[in-house]
């Protein structure tokens, strides 16, 4: 689904004012990723990021909209975003993009819910009493948050995008979700899940059999190739 954020002006309050539109959320969050690391470091300077939907730049500096045909800066996106320049202020209309019900900013080093994007009630879960397994579970009545982190250093508080790869923690203790090689259910170990990367998370795990734990029915939660959509919150 296409996903839009504005960019505003940051020197004024009336002209360059853009509506982005992105193919999907990930490629904004991509495009993000190419101009914040970009070589051309007036671009680096000139865009700022304000949350997942708002951005400001300078175009005294650079122009956000020229990142799609500046050599080495956003080309690649040039077939899934666009940029609509707005009305400047003067009382005129302005544009409002349409309002999401549901939007986490993906920032390494926060900590989140995840939850079935198929079943939103179908929460990750991590029973903490008479779990010899370690097994993370799937819950509609009771959920657990977990940290997410890029193991690459140094990108606490960046935005993560699907090739990055991830850990991710309890939030409480420091243990890591892994995955039993011989049955694939989800389990928390010191070790974490090696080659894990942000779009796997998002795509490779599935709900299977009910379970009891601690006297409540779950589901296992295991790891496969074809597995369902899952989303954070």
């Amino acid at each position: 689904m296409v996903f839009y954020a504005y960019v505003k002006q940051i020197t004024d309050n009336v002209t360059y004012r853009y509506v982005i539109t992105f193919a999907s959320r990930e490629v904004a969050d991509e495009w993000w990723r190419a101009v914040s690391t970009s070589a051309v470091t007036s671009f680096v300077t000139s865009v700022q990021r304000v949350n997942a939907q708002f951005y400001t730049h300078n175009v005294n500096v650079a122009n956000a909209a020229n990142s799609l045909t500046t050599t080495g800066v956003a080309t690649q996106f040039l077939g899934k975003v666009f940029f609509t320049l707005l009305n400047d202020l003067g009382g005129r209309g302005l544009s409002i993009i349409p309002r999401l019900e549901h939007c986490a900013d993906h920032i390494s080093g926060n900590s989140f819910f995840i939850r079935s994007k198929v079943a939103p009630h179908d929460y990750w879960y991590y029973p903490p009493c008479s779990n010899a397994t370690n097994a993370v579970c799937v819950s509609r009545t009771e959920r657990t948050r977990f940290t997410i982190n890029r193991t690459d250093s140094g990108t606490a508080g960046t935005v993560m995008i699907g090739s990055d790869n991830v850990v991710i923690t309890l939030t409480t203790v420091d243990l890591s979700v892994n995955v039993n090689a011989t049955t694939g259910q989800v389990i928390l170990s010191l070790a974490p899940l090696s080659g894990l990367t942000f779009s796997t998370l998002l795509t490779n795990f599935t709900v299977g059999p009910s379970l009891s734990v601690n006297g409540e029915t779950v589901k296992e939660l295991l790891y496969t190739e074809d597995g369902e959509e899952w989303e954070l919150a």
